[in-house]
């Protein structure tokens, strides 16, 4: 047994976007792997037979990267995006499921988003591509696309990991499947983010943002298939996503709220006869990524919800509304398809990446079906994983219990501690080994990570994470102390303690060092800093940020600024280091900067930032392979050096004791 580096990212395949149907056994999907030479990605669509016979099979080259697969209605040709010849661009290629050369179909000018599916009859192909727009009349159309000037009317303008939107606009393209003829079938001042072809080929749904200056809301449209007669279906809906209809194409269901700003998504099901849209499930069914399959009783409906800490499969009984768990694992489902009668899905847990995997509608008969991250992870020494519960302060003057993942080396403790803060803070300690290599070699290092997920977190109830809403940090920091203390007292960690998060998880780790001394060091990665200027430059910040803070700044300028990690820098105690990508539009570059210059100022500690050149929000997991192993490497670095030097590595066969009290082992 080798123990885990960061190197081994190198070695991990992303499996992405599950796609098969219930008429045949064939699911197909992309592995994603990352390649030194290129400092990329290579990504090629696979097929595996569900019903158990066979291996997976390659279907497409590495030479070319392949997206959106799209397996026609009868299981004969796959349709998928790929850039084969430079000059035109990514286009939709065809190949035949029986074996041959895939055929390019398309020769389209306008840059082709995503493949959106094939109509019932596999007449037609459904395709997203992006086309010019002039922002107003003074638009100089003259000037190389690269030169012009970004004219802004409305928010978003930009988004995070694929910069500007403004001069272009997302419509749908309707292309015929034998000549590869495309027709532009919508039209207007407004995105297109998601369609679908109704089962019976008649209508056609698609999500699409409104004309107005604030375009975060996404509302659900109804038009005949070839986007006439378009009316909108869902003005109470904040944000539609994930719309699948009915085998029988009379009702669709769909993700989304109520609440701008809110990530607590719930199910929705609509009647096409112009029915208002009703909840699945109470307000306490959290969707993780709102991916639905229908059976075909036209009844039961598979999803991926958040439940206290896991992301599993229920399905929903749409007649009574009743919801159905599948037996608890400690394990998050990432993807979810369907072929034939079972349902398709990859799952992962923290001691074993992700796989692809099949069940029946029960849970039942669970097939695993690639090996492609067990052929060198088995040959890990893998960390011990348990979950246990802590009893914390509840910010209301009482007590609650709260759930943390702890993974520990081999041997006795004290271990010196990382602990890690998730992002969101409406999200949860994420199953993702793609985010959290650097878990993995510090662990081989005899350290112990423990990822909390407190207060604020989803799947514990409406109630645990809105109650975070105004209350940033001053709510969870509390939480994380009382875990700490806790550990000292068990005899599993001692002082030498280090934290570090993304996203919100920076926020916390930058006011964690500046409103207590408990941290030696502290990794800020994409942090919010600055509560107020955030809503400013953000992608997202404008809407998301009022809703964090309960109220719009004019109406609550004392808690931004009291809520901002900025506001502490002089009290920081702690070596801080600093990672952030520079095209971070979501927590952009300027949040760093400032807490850098304000800590280069008053603090007398160490003090690093460290900006990654084209990195975005999600660098980490999935920016250029260098950069990301550069930025596990100096979380591992960083902490080791400023909290405990040198640490020893535990080595495989180490004496071992009894897991904690109250946790269950992965």
């Amino acid at each position: 047994m080798k123990p885990f580096a960061v190197d081994d990212l190198y070695l991990h395949s992303t499996l992405q976007t599950v796609r098969g149907a219930r008429e045949h056994a064939v699911a197909t999907f992309v592995r994603s792997l990352p390649s030194r030479k290129r400092d990329g990605y290579r990504a090629c669509a696979w097929s595996v037979d569900v019903s158990g016979s066979g291996e997976p099979r390659r279907l497409t080259s590495d030479e070319s990267n392949a997206r959106s697969p799209q397996l026609s209605p009868d299981g004969k040709t796959l349709a998928f995006l790929t850039r084969r010849l430079g000059k035109l661009g990514t286009q939709i290629y065809l190949l035949p499921m029986a074996g041959g050369e895939a055929k390019r179909l398309t020769s389209l000018e306008h840059p082709l988003e995503s493949l959106l599916g094939w109509s019932a009859d596999g007449a037609w192909l459904l395709a997203s591509a992006t086309v010019p727009w002039a922002e107003c009349e003074q638009d100089d159309s003259s000037l190389p696309a690269g030169d012009r000037p970004l004219v802004v009317q409305h928010l978003p303008y930009k988004m995070d990991g694929s910069g500007p939107s403004v001069g272009k606009r997302t419509h749908l393209f309707r292309i015929d499947a034998a000549s590869g003829e495309a027709t532009q079938i919508t039209h207007g001042d407004f995105d297109v983010e998601e369609a679908r072809w109704s089962p019976d080929g008649r209508h056609l749904a698609y999500v699409r943002t409104r004309e107005e200056k604030q375009r975060h809301r996404m509302d659900l449209w109804i038009a005949d298939a070839d986007g006439q007669h378009a009316h909108v279906a869902t003005e109470t809906i904040a944000a539609v996503s994930g719309v699948q209809w009915s085998p029988d194409s009379t009702r669709l269901v769909f993700g989304g709220n109520r609440t701008p700003g809110d990530s607590l998504d719930g199910p929705w099901l609509m009647a096409l006869d112009g029915g208002k849209p009703t909840r699945l499930g109470d307000a306490d069914l959290h969707l993780e990524g709102a991916q639905f399959v229908w059976h075909a009783d036209n009844t039961r409906i598979a999803t991926i919800v958040s439940i206290r800490g896991m992301q599993d499969i229920c399905v929903i009984d749409s007649e009574s509304s009743r919801v159905r768990h599948f037996p608890r694992q400690l394990r998050h489902v990432l993807q979810l398809g369907e072929s034939m009668d079972r349902l398709v899905f990859v799952a992962a847990t923290l001691r074993q990446p992700e796989e692809l995997f099949s069940c029946d509608w029960d849970g039942q008969a669970q097939r695993r079906h690639t090996d492609f991250n067990r052929t060198w992870s088995r040959k890990r020494a893998r960390p011990r994983v348990t979950v246990r519960g802590f009893d914390v302060p509840d910010g209301k003057g009482g007590r609650e219990r709260i759930d943390a993942w702890l993974l520990r080396p081999r041997g006795a403790g004290p271990f010196p501690v990382l602990v890690d803060m998730h992002g969101g803070p409406q999200s949860t300690v994420l199953v993702d080994m793609p985010s959290h290599v650097y878990w993995y070699e510090l662990v081989s290092r005899g350290w112990m990570v423990v990822a909390p997920n407190a207060v604020g977190s989803a799947g514990y109830g409406t109630e645990f994470a809105r109650r975070l809403i105004g209350r940033w940090g001053e709510l969870d920091l509390p939480q994380y102390l009382a875990i700490l203390d806790t550990l000292r007292s068990d005899g599993w960690i001692d002082e030498r303690v280090a934290c570090t998060g993304k996203s919100y998880g920076g926020f916390l780790s930058a006011w964690a060092v500046g409103r207590c001394d408990a941290f030696r060091a502290s990794v800020v990665c994409a942090p919010v800093s600055d509560v107020e200027s955030h809503t400013g430059t953000s992608d997202s910040g404008y809407y998301v940020t009022p809703y964090a803070m309960g109220g719009e700044i004019d109406e609550a300028r004392e808690r931004y600024q009291r809520l901002s990690p900025i506001e502490y820098c002089t009290h920081v105690n702690a070596a801080v280091l600093m990672l952030q990508g520079q095209d971070d539009q979501r927590c952009p570059l300027g949040q760093s900067e400032q807490l850098f210059a304000s800590m280069v100022r008053f603090s007398k500690k160490p003090l690093r930032m460290v900006v990654y050149p084209g990195g975005s929000h999600s660098l980490a997991s999935s920016g250029r392979p260098s950069h990301r192993a550069d930025y596990h490497r100096r979380i591992v670095d960083w902490v080791v050096e400023h909290v405990v030097e040198p640490t020893r590595r535990i080595e495989p066969g180490a004496s071992d004791e009894k897991a904690p009290a109250d946790a269950a082992a992965s």
